[in-house]
């Protein structure tokens, strides 16, 4: 078994090695948007990092801001690829967004807007109009994906689960999220915290024959939560979460090494 491990993961131990540096002072960051709280018309905080010529097919994305390993990871290995663009929300450090001013007072989880159906049930609506927080956030969630979603071809998102949060076990058979599992793969060699969440067969094949935990969701019956995800297996665009435990930096590390290997095989 020692030796089919170190088969598996001998394509990425260099990736790996050059991953664990920085992110360069004079890497490009350009703001979209302005804090939600400030603006007569909600948008969403999307600060772009780039490390090079960004894709013009492949995303890659960070959405909840207290999710810290899950950005520099991300950073870090655009560092070294050299190419592309991290779109990160940045606003209070939380995980939910939240507007306020004098006329409306609202919160919502920002991976939870990308169907009506979602943000229906995503809005936390505390003074106002919901009906128009509702139609604000609308706006905003189809804003962000026709700038920056709808032509690609490749999502890649980076996400943490704490401890006593999610795992690739919720996935299983028994387990609290099995009605949005099509096909699971468990590593005897990962940390349950450590999967990849993906919408293609394609991806599923490439990340479990390299020993990886991953989950390949159910596209028919997956429950419309609005979440990034549903939206891209609606749209037919391969999406990859790779979710992994916070402060897991060396997991998700290697992880992001491995789409990397996905991305040169099937993308460029």
């Amino acid at each position: 078994m020692k030796k089919k491990i170190t088969l598996y993961l001998y394509p990425y131990i260099a990736l790996l090695l050059v991953f664990v540096s920085t992110l360069p002072a004079d890497a490009a960051t350009l703001a979209s948007g302005i804090p939600v709280s400030d603006s007569p018309i909600m948008a969403l905080p999307v600060t772009q990092t780039c490390a090079g010529t960004p894709w013009k097919n492949i995303v890659w994305v960070h959405l909840h801001d207290n999710e810290e390993t899950a950005r520099q990871t991300a950073l870090q290995a655009l560092n070294q690829i050299q190419q592309g663009c991290l779109l990160d929300l940045r606003h209070s450090g939380s995980r939910e967004i939240k507007v306020q001013n004098n006329q409306i007072n609202y919160q919502f989880d920002p991976n939870r807007i990308f169907t009506s159906l979602g943000r229906e049930a995503a809005l936390k609506c505390h003074q106002g109009s919901c009906a128009f927080a509702l139609e604000q956030l609308g706006q905003a969630a189809a804003n962000f994906l026709n700038q920056y979603m709808i032509h690609a071809q490749l999502i890649v998102a980076v996400h943490n689960n704490h401890p006593d949060g999610l795992s690739v076990r919720n996935y299983m058979a028994d387990g609290t999220m099995a009605p949005a599992m099509s096909q699971i793969a468990i590593s005897s060699d990962s940390n349950p915290h450590d999967f990849f969440y993906v919408t293609t067969q394609q991806a599923f094949n490439f990340l479990a024959s390299h020993n990886f935990n991953v989950v390949l969701q159910n596209n028919q019956q997956v429950h419309d939560d609005g979440s990034l995800s549903v939206w891209a297996a609606q749209q037919h665009i391969d999406y990859i979460n790779v979710e992994a435990g916070i402060e897991h930096s060396a997991a998700q590390i290697a992880m992001l090494a491995a789409v990397w290997a996905y991305i040169q095989e099937y993308y460029i």
